[in-house]
């Protein structure tokens, strides 16, 4: 896929041209990233504005104790990093999932580009709207079970990363055990003993390597909603 088509597919870009991106993609830096290399941390300075062109980018909080929160999944054709929303430093840590190709473009062009077409300072603002509303979403499921928190999680993935099976949809992201246990904020042995139920209910099954297949999206919708399992 070629550079042009990869920005094409982000958001931040939708009101611009096939001639338009054309036009900027110079101004985009390719990279590539070994997996579990580091692509930027918590504090650093925002410099650029990241889009991730092949692979999979966890972004995540790292407490005074050291241990790490999985806050979010970055896919191919979403941009990643504190620039993108105009913050000064990043406020939290890239890291690559897998190995991972990114497009990077620096803040000053980036910022000529919102000058140039005020568009994407509208989707910028909407973008925010959409991060604010599933932080939201995120803290009002903090008082759920873990059952249900875990439902989301994996409804949530298959959005963003399913590719459909003869068995269902299959979450094309390595996931540990812990990954899943910091993104539902439980522990791990409790994610273990949540997943081993939903095996066992037939609603998943996992694959070598931490890939995880939904078996009955809709029971897991309706799980998701607070359903007993």
């Amino acid at each position: 896929m070629s550079h042009v088509d990869i920005l094409r597919q982000v958001s931040l870009f939708a009101s611009l041209t096939d001639d338009q991106i054309a036009a900027v993609v110079d101004r985009f830096r390719a990279e590539t990233f070994d997996q579990d290399a580091l692509i930027f941390l918590e504090g650093d300075p925002a410099d650029r504005l990241w889009v991730v062109a092949a692979g999979q980018v966890k972004i995540v909080k790292h407490t005074s104790d050291g241990q790490e929160n999985l806050l979010e999944v970055i896919t191919p054709g979403e941009m990643f990093g504190g620039a993108g929303l105009l913050l000064a430093v990043h406020p939290a840590t890239a890291v690559a999932m897998t190995p991972t190709t990114t497009l990077s473009i620096e803040r000053e062009p980036y910022l000529h580009l919102i000058r140039q077409y005020p568009d994407i300072a509208l989707r910028i603002i909407y973008l925010l709207g959409e991060r604010l509303q599933a932080a939201m979403k995120m803290r009002a499921l903090a008082v759920e079970r873990v059952d249900v928190r875990l439902a989301n999680i994996l409804l949530k993935l298959c959005d963003k990363a399913g590719a459909a099976t003869n068995e269902g949809l299959r979450i094309n992201l390595p996931l540990t055990r812990q990954d899943l246990a910091d993104m539902a904020g439980t522990t791990i042995e409790t994610a273990i003993r949540v997943m081993s139920r939903f095996r066992k209910e037939n609603l998943v099954h996992t694959e070598p390597g931490g890939y995880i297949v939904v078996l009955d999206r809709e029971r897991l919708q309706l799980l998701s909603e607070g359903a007993p399992l």
